[in-house]
């Protein structure tokens, strides 16, 4: 299949949704996990920020390091549990590309692969954080190699002056520090640029590493990148415009997520709501997840399974049994 004939990808992936009902159980039930999981930790977060709130006093210091410990680990947890079961409703959207059976059982395949999961996910936090921190080196050097800098340069100066070997003299006051930031605007904006020029094509090489892992379960999270960076050569502008054929499904999860800062979005337009500020936060928040429940029920199958469609398209043709989705342990 030719993956740059977008319509017959969507077309085709219409098709297999349409022989095989399971699949509207399956983002059902991934849905419900997904999105039930953030609203149990957001519940959890504000049970502990209560409870903060109420253990005052030196003797409760040390329960108010542990609730604060527990409030911040809560959402690594609940995104780790995400990109668990996102593995395995990926493996189903997988087998309903290539018209084969699926059931809410395929949902475990993620908890069966949580360790090669876990090591891909961390090889690509790496990979991102290395590139982070090159752009941040990079913008910094061009940006003091360059008259951009000379308005933090007349800030500083002043301090300077002032400074010595036994008081540096550098104070920075509230008002000297907006001007500082907002004197290195230009920083930002050049690591921003940096960093999508070199992160975009890392991030397309590393595409179907989840597919990979699925596919081929006796590779482990370093070969699974090795593989999609092959497969991805020469086809990353293909896959860009099948992204940018799926426009509607991305545009309705922004939409979505845009609508959970309400609360913050409409007193900067002027709108003030009867709410505390409490009630308005959960309230845009509630709202956000039900309309990404609708987007995931109703968008999310085809275009997954257009993704699945890509992958088989670029795999290599002499592996298309794929070990994991063929077992019947896992469907």
């Amino acid at each position: 299949m030719d993956i740059q004939d977008t319509r017959q990808l969507k077309a085709f992936s219409a098709q297999r949704l349409e022989h095989n009902q399971d699949a509207e159980k399956i983002v059902l039930l991934f849905a419900a996990l997904a999105l039930g999981s953030s609203a149990l930790v957001s519940l959890i977060n504000y049970l502990i920020s209560l409870q903060i709130s109420k253990s005052g006093g030196l003797g409760n210091l040390g329960i108010r390091s542990v609730l604060s410990t527990v409030q911040t680990m809560l959402p690594l947890v609940q995104s780790l549990l995400v990109k668990i079961l996102e593995l395995g409703y990926l493996a189903a959207m997988l087998r309903v590309a290539r018209g084969q059976f699926v059931s809410e059982r395929t949902l475990k395949l993620g908890f069966d692969r949580f360790w090669p999961l876990l090591r891909l996910l961390l090889l690509e936090g790496l990979i991102y954080l290395a590139l982070e921190f090159g752009c941040i080196y990079l913008a910094v050097m061009i940006y003091l190699m360059t008259p951009l800098s000379r308005p933090v340069i007349q800030l500083l100066m002043p301090l300077m002056q002032d400074a010595s070997v036994l008081s540096s003299g550098l104070v920075l006051d509230d008002a000297l520090y907006d001007q500082l930031m907002a004197a290195m605007t230009p920083v930002f904006l050049i690591c921003g640029l940096l960093f999508c020029v070199a992160a975009v094509p890392v991030i397309y090489q590393y595409r179907m590493a989840e597919y990979v892992l699925i596919d081929r379960p006796g590779l482990g999270a370093m070969a699974a990148l090795r593989e999609s960076r092959k497969m991805m050569r020469r086809n990353r502008l293909k896959l860009l415009r099948v992204d940018i054929s799926l426009w509607w499904f991305y545009a309705a999860v922004l939409l979505a997520n845009v609508i959970g800062y309400g609360d913050t979005i409409l007193p900067m337009l002027g709108v003030s709501l009867p709410l505390s500020e409490d009630a308005a936060y959960y309230l845009f928040y509630a709202l956000s997840l039900v309309l990404l429940f609708a987007v995931y029920y109703f968008l999310r199958n085809r275009a997954e399974v257009t993704y699945a469609l890509v992958y088989d398209a670029l795999r290599p043709k002499e592996k298309q049994d794929g070990v994991v989705l063929g077992n019947i342990f896992q469907m």
